[in-house]
């Protein structure tokens, strides 16, 4: 690496303006604040996956999200259900007598999973050929095929990735990485009420005032980044050069190794995955507004799921109902009519005229390599893939961004820094929970599938002895 010919009109550039990027942004002027700072964004809004009104949940476990919300004074409430608990969710695993069996073979399935995710590591993805892949791996324990569907689904959410195409020991991981697999559902699926609300609409309004002297940059993609000994230069797609002495990149990894790099990026920071598969799934994030809440009409709490295509929807107020759906990008013209129609035929067909409604595509993220936590140089990696916790969650935005933002003032101001800096930066495991016993997981492993086997072969071994005891007499 030599040094560059330029001197660098920005004190630190940022690509990327969703929650890890404004964070950053916000920390590094709240250090420093006669800073020259930049940001450009590839979308025509900033926000990311918060930019759509709405909410997002959060536990307890995201404390420094907690502590960063409390710091910008945008508290996080909690949720609000109605008090009639006759009030029931209208989920396709609840229905019938298959539907209880399917819970309770779910309920073992996700039992043994959570017992053995503490022996895993979110800093290794480790690849063995003779690793089965998740969909042998529900197969061979899971015997319905809506309790299939919904592990599938599961997968999907956060390997970014199909259930055939993620092996076990790679879906361990990271579930390691995002707290554990009961949290994923909870926030995915369940939505309980000890989830705490994350305002959209009024955490972008707070974030964007106090960058209101701030450049940002909209519909501008980053294409190249020359890194020199002094500088970096970073080139956009209108042919803009940005030149600064550090640059964060708080985009997801996917979209970093779509950029060219001179010098190219080192072997470190190239991990090599078992085999590199282009997620064809997207998920879309709607909002409904009504004249009533149809769904308490009905009997219904709002809550509904339906498997296949998955859609998942909640009451976010009364009046208002949230969710997402997982699509392939050929279905996203029929999203609309196909959550409009699912909830129709279950809370009314009121459902199907909604006085508003307005939705947001994206890509699933894809976190399968090693999340980067040191910077290359003055190349700063930041988002809510690049944390060891709390991967694709808000709260590892949260935590990369501020990381980001102290790794980038040890480049341009290193005086700044204090040692609660240093504090803030260091990861912290929030699966310190006490490992299962053997007893724990062998009971752990029992299913539908291998009680069944037992116990007709436990049988048959006491009618054939009782057959031959017979005999002898």
């Amino acid at each position: 690496m030599e040094f560059g010919p330029q001197v660098p009109d920005l004190d630190v550039l940022i690509v990327g303006a969703g929650l890890s990027g404004l964070t950053s942004g916000i920390k590094i002027l709240s250090k420093e604040h006669a800073l020259n700072l930049r940001i450009i964004e590839e979308s025509s809004v900033p926000g990311g996956q918060i930019a759509m009104q709405g909410v997002r949940f959060v536990n307890n476990e995201q404390k420094e999200l907690i502590t960063f919300m409390d710091q910008l004074k945008v508290p996080l409430e909690q949720r609000q259900l109605y008090p009639d608990v006759s009030l029931k969710r209208c989920w396709d695993i609840d229905r019938g007598l298959i539907g209880a069996l399917a819970k309770f073979e779910l309920y073992r399935y996700i039992e043994m999973l959570e017992m053995r995710v503490n022996k895993f590591s979110s800093t290794k993805f480790r690849s063995f050929k003779r690793v089965q892949n998740m969909e042998r791996h529900i197969c061979s324990n899971l015997f319905f095929s809506i309790s299939r569907q919904f592990m599938y689904n599961i997968v999907e959410l956060i390997g970014g990735r199909a259930a055939s195409n993620i092996n076990y020991d790679e879906f361990m991981c990271i579930c390691n990485s995002c707290g554990g697999l009961k949290t994923l559902i909870d926030i995915f699926f369940v939505v309980p009420p000890y989830l705490l609300d994350l305002p959209c609409e009024r955490v972008m309004d707070v974030l964007l005032k106090r960058l209101a002297y701030t450049e940002i940059h909209y519909n501008v993609r980053a294409t190249r980044v020359q890194h020199f000994k002094n500088y970096v230069s970073v080139r956009d797609s209108m042919g803009t050069e940005h030149v600064a002495q550090a640059v964060i990149l708080a985009i997801p990894w996917n979209k970093v190794l779509q950029l060219e790099f001179d010098p190219p990026l080192p072997k470190q920071f190239v991990t090599k995955n078992r085999q590199k598969v282009k997620s064809s799934r997207q998920i879309t994030q709607f909002m409904v507004f009504y004249n009533k809440s149809y769904w308490y009409y009905q009997g219904f709490s709002g809550h509904f799921m339906n498997s296949l295509p998955l859609v998942i929807g909640f009451e976010l107020r009364p009046t208002i109902y949230c969710g997402y759906m997982l699509h392939t990008p050929d279905e996203l013209s029929k999203v609309r009519d196909t959550v409009l129609e699912l909830l129709a035929e279950k809370f009314g067909k009121e459902m199907l005229t909604p006085k508003h409604y307005e939705q947001k595509t994206y890509d699933l993220n894809e976190p399968m390599d090693r999340p980067l936590i040191k910077p290359w140089h003055r190349v700063i990696w930041s988002s809510s893939s690049a944390v060891i916790y709390n991967r694709n969650l808000m709260g590892g935005a949260v935590e990369s961004g501020i990381r980001a933002a102290i790794n980038a003032l040890f480049v341009v101001r290193p005086q700044v820094v204090g040692w609660r800096d240093l504090l803030d930066v260091q990861e912290k495991n929030i699966l310190t929970g006490d490992e299962s016993g053997y007893t724990a997981a062998l009971l752990g492993r029992l299913n539908i599938y291998n009680v069944t086997f037992y116990s007709i072969f436990i049988v048959g071994i006491i009618y054939f002895l009782n057959l031959g005891y017979s005999r002898t007499n």
